[in-house]
């Protein structure tokens, strides 16, 4: 049997090295530190791009050695595309990281903005009985697949705990478990994505002390 080695650090600092070329130029008057923090947004946002248009969400059975080995061999076979595809998405991106992230600069700023967050206080048990890896894996492919791309993890993670925290609410949490189990929290989650195309408000807000961000 024939094994392919492919170096997954070396590919992501490659694509780095890419978007840090894109970042500078249209973000070049940003101060450092901001850049710094948009920068590490961009490649995680470009990486799980590039890993749902190679398909690699769509497995049943995720495995995230497999996922990455899957990753890497994608870009290094298709660098000259994925450097073209970069600057295309990168448009994209721009239009939606403007469009969906509210930048705070203070601790109070950021406390105002969140006060009316509230989470059941059976949600967390409830998360811990589902599996969070397969749904995030879900939410993130689906909404690149409906344009939405920037800031993709921690939308998907929001998006995840506000609809269950209302089925938990309405349901209470063995009903919610057994609805998550049934499809339906998916179903929901999916319609909920298709709806964003209806709405320019933001889904992200992100505090510049450079080291915490949180969805609204």
């Amino acid at each position: 049997m024939e094994f392919y080695y492919c170096d997954f650090d070396s590919m992501v600092a490659a694509v780095d090295s890419v978007l840090a070329d894109l970042a500078k130029e249209h973000f070049g008057d940003m101060p450092r530190g901001e850049l710094e923090a948009v920068r590490e947004f961009m490649l995680r946002d470009f990486l799980h791009y590039l890993a749902t248009r190679a398909g690699i969400y769509a497995w049943g059975k995720f495995s995230e050695d497999r996922a990455r080995l899957r990753l890497c061999t994608y870009v290094e076979k298709n660098w000259d595309k994925v450097v073209d595809l970069a600057a295309e998405w990168f448009m994209l991106w721009r239009v939606k990281w403007n469009q969906r992230v509210r930048l705070v600069f203070s601790e109070d700023e950021f406390k105002r903005a969140t006060q009316t967050v509230k989470w059941s206080t059976d949600l967390d048990k409830v998360l811990q009985k589902i599996n969070l890896t397969e749904l995030r894996l879900f939410v993130i492919s689906n909404l690149i697949r409906n344009g939405e791309v920037a800031g993709v993890e921690q939308i998907a993670e929001y998006l995840i705990r506000d609809e269950l925290n209302a089925m938990v609410e309405r349901l209470g949490p063995e009903k919610a478990i057994a609805a998550y189990r049934r499809g339906e929290l998916a179903a929901r989650l999916l319609e909920r994505i298709r709806s964003l195309r209806t709405t320019a408000d933001p889904l992200l807000l992100l505090k510049f002390d450079f080291t915490r961000s949180s969805p609204i």
